[in-house]
C-alpha cells in the first residue's frame, strides 16, 4: 500500500508490518464532503482473522487484493460518497485516485551520503571538515588526509558535516558533492537509464539508436567532469559513464538489471522532476502517440510505479500485459516472457477515466432548483428533446461522460442553482473506473486494517492495490434486516488499564435510513450466521464460505 511515514517520506509499504509495528504514518485519501485527495494520519492498527483473499481488477488494469466484503467506494443516487463490498462491486464504476498529493516533506536534493558505503567513503572540504577522529586514521595516512584536506567517512561526525564538502570513492580521484541538486535533467537521465540501461560496480551504460537522447544523456554528466565512451555500432549506439560514485547512486536508487524501477522517493521530488523522470522512460522504452504515450517494460513492478507516477502528476493511466517475443539489440539477446505496456495520458484527452455514476437524484434537485421543465433543461444544454435530459435522469445509463455532467453543470449553475456537489465530483481528484471482474484467489492468509480519522473525521479510506485503488476502513455494521442483540467487543491495546464506570459512554450507534428496501436483506434466506442472536457471542467467522463452511 502507498503511505508517508515520518522516517522515509512515501513509499509501498507491507500492511503487516505498519500494522503489526504500528509505524506512525499518514494515508492518502480522499475527503468524502470535497472529494479533494490528501494525506490524513493513521489513527488505528486492526489485525484481524486470517480470511480468504479475492482480486479485484479494474478496466484500466488496476488491481488489488482483498477479503470478499472489503468495501470500495462510488457515488449514490444524491452524489454522496457510498460504499459497496468486493464481492458485489463487478460492473460498478469505483473511485480511484485522478491525483495524488505532494508529500509532506517533499525535497530538492540528494545527499550522496546516504548512499554510499561510509568504510570505502573520503570526503573532502577546503573550509574544514568538522571534528575528526584521529584515531579512526591509520597513522600512516593521516598526513595524507591532512595534505588533500580530506577524512575518512568513518573518521568524522556527520551532522558537523557541512553541506559544501565533495564525496570520492577511496584510491579514487574522481568526486562529486554531497548534494546532488533534483533538477530536470537529473529526472531526465534516471528515467532514461532505467528504460535504457545497466550498472556495473564502476560504471552505467545506456544504448539507443537515437543520437538526441544520448547526447542528452551524455551532456548530463560531462556537466560534472565525468568520463565518457562511445560505441557506435551497426543497430545501436551504446555510452558508458566511467563512475564508480554515479554508478553506486543509480544502483542504489533504481536497481542495476531487469529489476529497474522507480525509486519510492521519486514521489518526494518536485513535480517538475517527476514529469522529466516519465519523459526519460518513455523516451528510453515508449511509444509517443498523439493523445497517449505507453511505456513498455517486462518488470511488472516498473509498471506499477508509472501508474502511481501517473497520478501523482495528475494524468491518467491504464495498464496490461501480453505475452510477447523480443529482441533486445542492447545485449543482443531474444526475449520471451510476459511484457507489461502502460499508457499514459493528459486529462480529458483520453476515454478511460471520462465517465462519472450518474447522481440522478441530484440531478433532478438542481432541474427543480433552477425552475426547468426537462424540455427546458434539454434546449439550455443545446439537446434536441427532452428525452436526452430524461435518460440520465431516470438511470437509463448507469455511467455519464464527464462532458455531459459538465453540460447539466453549466446549465443549472446559470438558472441560479446551487451545483457547489456538482462541481466537487467533476473537479474534484478523484477517478471513476469500472470493476471488471472479482475473483476467488488460493491465498487465505492473516488480514490487516487502518483506521483514517483523524480528529474524528469522516476519512475512512486510503489507497493501496496494483495501480492505485480507494479503499475503504473497516466497520462494525448492522446489515439490512437484522435482528438480535448486538455483541460490543472491547480490547485495551494499551500497556496501561483503563478504568470503565457504570455510564461512562465507550461506543455509539449510528442510524442510516435506506429509501428503498435492501436488494439482499441480512437473513436467514442467505444463512447470516448471527440473526436472532442472543446475549454475547462469540465469532462464527470459521464458519464462513472462505474456511470451507457453508455460511454466507
Amino acid at each position: 500500500m502507498f503511505l508517508w511515514t515520518p522516517d522515509e517520506g512515501f513509499g509501498f509499504y507491507e500492511i503487516g508490518d505498519i500494522v503489526e509495528n504500528e509505524r506512525s504514518a499518514r494515508a492518502v485519501a480522499f475527503d468524502p464532503k470535497t472529494l479533494r485527495v490528501s494525506t490524513h494520519r493513521v489513527t488505528d492498527y486492526i489485525e484481524n482473522p486470517t480470511q480468504r483473499i479475492y482480486r479485484v481488477t479494474l478496466d484500466s488494469g488496476r488491481e488489488v487484493h482483498v477479503t470478499k466484503d472489503h468495501n470500495l467506494f462510488t457515488l449514490d443516487e444524491n452524489g454522496g460518497v457510498t460504499r459497496i463490498p468486493s464481492e458485489d462491486a463487478e460492473g460498478t464504476a469505483v473511485m480511484v485516485p485522478g491525483e495524488l498529493p505532494a508529500s509532506p516533506s517533499e525535497r530538492d536534493t540528494l545527499d550522496l551520503l546516504d548512499y554510499v558505503d561510509e568504510d570505502e567513503t573520503t570526503v573532502y572540504a577546503t573550509d574544514g571538515i568538522g571534528t575528526v577522529d584521529e584515531s579512526a586514521i591509520p597513522p600512516g595516512s593521516r598526513g595524507h588526509y591532512d595534505d588533500a584536506s580530506s577524512a575518512p567517512l568513518t573518521a568524522v561526525s556527520r551532522p558537523e558535516l557541512p553541506e559544501s564538502v565533495d564525496v570520492a570513492f577511496k584510491q579514487s580521484s574522481n568526486r562529486l558533492p554531497r548534494r546532488i541538486p533534483l533538477t530536470e535533467e537529473f529526472g531526465w537521465v534516471l528515467g532514461f537509464y532505467i528504460a535504457e540501461g545497466f550498472a556495473r560496480r564502476k560504471q552505467i551504460q545506456v544504448g539507443n539508436t537515437s543520437s538526441e537522447f544520448l547526447d542528452r544523456f551524455g551532456s548530463f554528466f560531462e556537466e560534472y567532469d565525468t568520463g565518457l565512451s562511445w560505441d557506435e555500432q551497426e543497430e545501436l549506439t551504446k555510452v558508458t559513464v566511467c563512475s564508480a560514485l554515479w554508478s553506486k547512486l543509480f544502483r542504489e536508487l533504481a536497481g542495476a538489471g531487469e529489476e529497474k524501477t522507480i525509486p519510492e522517493e521519486a514521489f518526494e521530488w518536485p513535480a517538475e522532476v517527476q514529469e522529466a523522470l516519465l519523459n526519460g522512460l518513455l523516451d528510453g522504452d515508449g511509444c509517443r502517440r498523439e493523445h497517449r504515450d505507453t511505456l513498455y517494460t517486462a518488470n511488472p513492478g516498473l509498471a506499477n510505479r508509472t501508474m502511481y507516477l501517473a497520478s501523482s502528476l495528475g494524468k491518467l493511466g491504464s495498464m496490461y500485459s501480453r505475452e510477447r517475443k523480443n529482441h533486445i539489440p542492447m545485449s543482443d539477446v531474444d526475449w520471451e516472457g510476459e511484457m507489461w505496456a502502460v499508457d499514459v495520458s493528459e486529462r480529458n484527452r483520453h476515454k478511460r477515466g471520462q465517465y462519472v455514476p450518474v447522481p440522478t437524484e441530484l440531478l433532478k434537485e438542481l432541474r427543480e432548483e433552477a425552475g426547468m421543465r426537462m424540455a427546458d433543461a434539454a434546449e439550455a444544454m443545446g439537446y434536441a428533446s427532452k428525452s436526452s435530459i430524461s435518460n440520465v435522469e431516470n438511470e437509463q445509463y448507469g455511467t455519464v461522460k464527464r462532458e455531459t455532467l459538465r453540460r447539466f453543470r453549466d446549465a443549472y449553475a446559470d438558472a441560479g442553482a446551487d451545483t457547489t456537489r456538482l462541481d466537487q465530483v467533476l473537479d474534484g481528484e478523484i477517478r471513476f473506473e469500472k470493476v471488471t471482474e472479482v475473483t476467488e484467489t488460493e491465498r487465505v492468509e492473516q488480514t490487516y486494517d487502518l483506521e483514517v480519522q483523524p480528529r474524528g473525521r469522516t476519512i475512512e479510506n486510503f489507497i493501496g492495490g496494483r495501480g492505485g485503488v480507494f479503499l475503504s476502513n473497516t466497520a462494525g455494521l448492522c446489515d439490512p434486516g437484522y435482528r438480535g442483540q448486538i455483541t460490543l467487543e472491547l480490547s485495551n491495546l494499551g500497556s496501561a488499564p483503563v478504568a470503565l464506570t457504570p455510564g461512562m459512554r465507550i461506543s455509539q450507534l449510528t442510524f442510516t435510513e435506506l429509501k428503498t428496501p435492501a436488494e439482499r436483506p441480512y437473513g436467514t434466506e442467505r444463512g447470516s450466521k448471527y440473526q436472532d442472536q442472543s446475549g454475547p457471542q462469540a465469532s462464527k467467522i470459521q464458519g464462513d464460505h472462505e474456511f470451507s463452511g457453508d455460511q454466507k
